[in-house]
């Protein structure tokens, strides 16, 4: 085999003789100037540094008398893999550069030569002028000439010897090979984020598109679905280190966050994120699964799979909290799960860091409120009439829940065929505008399991909007009934009478706060709020405050409306009374025992309720003209003078109840946890003054004191670091004295209260000092912090412990609904 010769020069190039390929003997003046060997130049140019988006003018180039070099690595060649030839491990690859920067030929360089300061230059579109040159310049030969033989006589470097290629290969680019892994990178992301096939750089016009902005870079970029999953792949093992020191050097515990869905092949996913504080003091979320859940949805098999993400992402020492809905077969995973991280941790411990999903809470409250107890039947039942076809059976099914039953059986007539929504909009005088869509589909839709259903959002958001659109809701109802047709007309049963649409502006004033109460805290925390745990204490005692003064203002049940109201109103009627019995004016909630108390018999002291009182702004707008003098009389006068019917009033209230009975459910069940009212307490902007000016009746008095109480304990148990060192301490004072028998019980009591003030006397100094500061002005709880941790440093790292907790397990729904297709089949074709 002969030398080859090096690529033609470009068109604008003077032509050059590179044939033969050996450096021609140096002339005087060559030899005078004494070139730096091609070894130094690359050393010297590893230390440099490319700016951002790199062209090939950036790239330091090795010159060698007249000729121009940059180092073959750092330039793209679409369909290379790597040479593997026996020569490289004796030679440096290069890329011969003309005037105007462009390549022009691939060669390869002598390592011994260039280190006796003359340097030869071989092309490399075939060994056998390199090996030559090794073999008689050098005496070197292959390691192995079984292996060279393989290789044939073509003495390709590449991968792709002795085969024909199945794309063509560029042996020449000026594109960075830096430039084309971010192009792959940023391509996976919009990949990914977009919820587009892999194949969508396949498209033709897509192409055609890249052509026209530059047609070289897309020759070099491998744009196939399989390219693509390559892709992830990789880029997921490569990121996956930089989340797990991410993790690992975070300055908080490191919580969690989980759910259960069910895609649309039926596959059952969990979705599982890790919420943590920064070294920059920024709160952060990061996925750590997204994965199929196979066998049973068990609380052991859960936790097994929990436990298995925890470890493959190495946080086992720093799990903090978890964040979940209500369903009782997280309760049980957590438990296996914390026992599993932690033998020593107690039932007590798993429930102070069991966190239920605020987002999850205001979900069943608002269903209560719109359909009663058993919501998940109601729900399922018309799931069901709708897979079967039952239409009429699921209009009647609805009509059961009032107005809100007809709005929406209204809707579904309207949405029901093309011709419909077109006639709606020439009633309404509008063109293709968002408002005209009186009802969103929902996500079920999605098909969630667990009770993870987000069809009320969209139940309110028809109130909301049907309520705008009133006028032209009334008109167009008004047309259809001119319809000779009887199918083309809404069904009498459905029409909504003025009273109805009273009802639908009170409910949807009701609902409004809830709404508003998950907009604000599903999302990622912004400053001092937006989906902070502080937020969840504070925004149930708002929300039990909001239904307290609707129950006030809807006061009694008169008996005459037994009779008058619908079969399921009825129902709500029968149980009014007594539920305003029971629940009439402030709640009576359940007092949590501070944790040195959970095994012992304590007397709780006598509830007592404050009485009912009228607010007035917690009516609509256009209520309060009705009720200007609401405050000058009492509630059952004030009911009296309501102009809506009985039945109405009745719907409205029992509706009140179910809400407000099921928030106060849950609003118990914060007590399980000491971290809810400590998010609060240890807020510089509010403190335990907060509370205290919250919670002022005798009851809620001794809430406070629980809440002191149930952060001393939780604060003393995990964040004491100076416990071992003071009993030790007390072990060594406490010596055994002389002194008579009768004196022994006394004086181990004296021991055991000495022991107990010193091992914590460390840490309620530092909780102490802190709860008789005045508020702070502050708008970074977070921030305030980190400034003071020098003052308060054990104190400090529990803060900000709570701080990274989110108030809702959003990000895994949010996740789940975003992401469908990646569960898809087709995603990939």
């Amino acid at each position: 085999m002969s030398n080859s010769p090096l690529s033609s020069s470009p068109a604008g190039f003077p032509p050059t003789t590179l044939t033969p390929c050996p450096t021609p003997p140096s002339s005087v003046f060559s030899r005078l100037s004494q070139p730096k060997r091609v070894a130094k130049q690359l050393e010297e140019a590893a230390v440099g540094a490319l700016p951002p988006n790199p062209t090939i003018e950036n790239l330091p180039k090795i010159t060698w008398k007249n000729r121009r070099f940059v180092q073959e690595d750092l330039l793209a060649r679409k369909g290379a893999k790597g040479r593997k030839s026996w020569i490289r491990s004796h030679g440096t690859l290069l890329v011969e550069l003309n005037y105007q920067d462009l390549p022009i030929g691939h060669v390869w360089c002598c390592n011994r030569c260039d280190m006796r300061g003359a340097a030869e230059f071989f092309s490399v579109q075939a060994t056998s002028s390199a090996a030559d040159h090794l073999r008689k310049a050098h005496r070197i030969t292959p390691a192995s000439q079984s292996s060279e033989s393989s290789r044939g006589d073509e003495g390709v470097i590449d991968i792709y010897s002795g085969a024909t290629p199945k794309r063509r290969r560029f042996e020449q680019s000026a594109i960075l090979r830096a430039k084309i892994k971010t192009i792959q990178e940023l391509s996976v992301g919009f990949v990914i984020d977009s919820d587009v096939p892999f194949t969508i750089f396949e498209h033709s016009f897509l192409r055609k598109i890249f052509n026209h902005f530059d047609s070289d870079l897309v020759l070099q970029m491998a744009w196939s679905g399989s390219s693509v999953t390559r892709e992830i792949h990789r880029l997921f093992e490569a990121k996956r280190d930089t989340i797990k020191a991410e993790l690992r050097n975070a300055l908080t515990a490191v919580h969690i966050s989980f759910g259960l869905w069910t895609s649309p092949n039926r596959f059952a996913i969990m979705a599982v994120f890790a919420h943590f504080i920064d070294q920059l003091g920024h709160q952060q979320s990061r996925l750590l699964a997204l994965r199929r859940q196979f066998g049973g949805h068990s609380g052991e098999n859960l936790a097994g799979s929990l436990i298995d993400i925890v470890h493959e992402w190495e946080i086992e020492g720093r799990v903090g909290c978890a964040i979940s809905d209500n369903m009782t077969a997280n309760d049980t995973c957590l438990y296996h799960m914390y026992q599993r991280l932690d033998p020593s941790m107690r039932p007590i411990d798993i429930k102070a860091r069991r966190m239920r999903c605020y987002g999850h809470t205001l979900n069943l409250v608002a269903r209560a409120f719109l359909f009663g107890k058993d919501a998940e039947s109601f729900e399922l039942e018309s799931d069901i009439n709708g897979m079967r076809g039952l239409v009429e059976q699921d209009l009647d099914h609805w009509r059961t829940k009032g107005p809100i039953g007809k709005l929406r059986n209204i809707v579904k007539f309207i949405r029901s065929s093309p011709q419909r929504s077109e006639q709606f909009k020439r009633v309404a005088r509008e063109q293709d505008h968002e408002e005209y869509r009186l009802c969103e589909e929902s996500t079920a839709e999605l098909e969630v399991v667990m009770n993870n259903e987000t069809r009320w959002n969209s139940t309110y958001m028809m109130i909301e909007r049907a309520l705008r659109k009133q006028t032209d809701i009334r008109a167009f109802i008004f047309a259809t009934q001119e319809e000779e047709d009887g199918a083309r007309r809404i069904l009498a049963e459905d029409i909504l009478s003025s009273e109805d649409w009273r009802v639908l502006g009170e409910v949807n004033e009701i609902l409004k706060p809830i709404y508003l109460q998950t907009m604000r805290t599903q999302g990622w925390a912004k400053g001092d709020s937006h989906g902070r745990l502080w937020e969840v204490l504070i925004g149930m005692e708002y929300l039990l405050e909001h239904f307290e003064d609707w129950k006030v203002f809807y006061s009694e049940v008169t008996e005459e409306t037994m009779g008058e109201t619908q079969v399921d109103a009825a129902e709500r009627i029968a149980t009014a009374s007594a539920n305003f019995r029971e629940f009439n004016g402030r709640p009576s909630r359940v007092r949590r025992l501070p944790a040195r108390f959970e095994e012992d018999e304590v007397y709780a002291l006598p509830q007592r309720s404050q009485p009912p009182r009228f607010v007035e702004s917690a009516l609509p707008l256009h209520s309060r003209a009705d009720y200007s003098t609401a405050e000058k009389r009492s509630a059952s006068e004030t009911s009296q003078k309501s102009t809506l019917p009985a039945d109405h009033r009745a719907y409205i209230r029992a509706s009140i109840n179910n809400g407000w009975k099921k928030l106060n459910e849950y609003y118990d069940k914060l007590g399980e946890s000491p971290l809810f009212a400590a998010a609060i307490i240890l807020h510089p902007r509010f403190g335990i003054s907060w509370l205290e000016a919250t919670w002022v009746s005798e009851e809620q008095l001794a809430w406070v004191r629980d809440a002191k109480a149930g952060i001393k304990d939780y604060f003393t148990r995990w964040y004491d670091a100076n416990q071992g060192l003071c009993e030790e301490t007390t072990k060594y004072d406490a010596a055994p004295r002389t002194m008579g028998q009768e004196d022994d019980q006394y004086t181990q009591w004296i021991n055991s209260k000495a022991k107990r003030a010193f091992a914590t006397g460390g840490s309620v100094g530092e909780l102490e000092r802190y709860l008789r500061l005045e508020p702070q002005d502050t708008q970074d709880a977070i921030q305030w912090w980190r400034d003071h941790r020098a003052s308060f440093p054990s104190l400090s790292s529990f803060a900000l412990d709570v701080f990274a907790i989110p108030a809702m397990a959003s990000d895994c729904s949010r996740w789940a609904q975003i992401h469908w297709n990646m569960f898809n089949a087709s995603r990939t074709g």
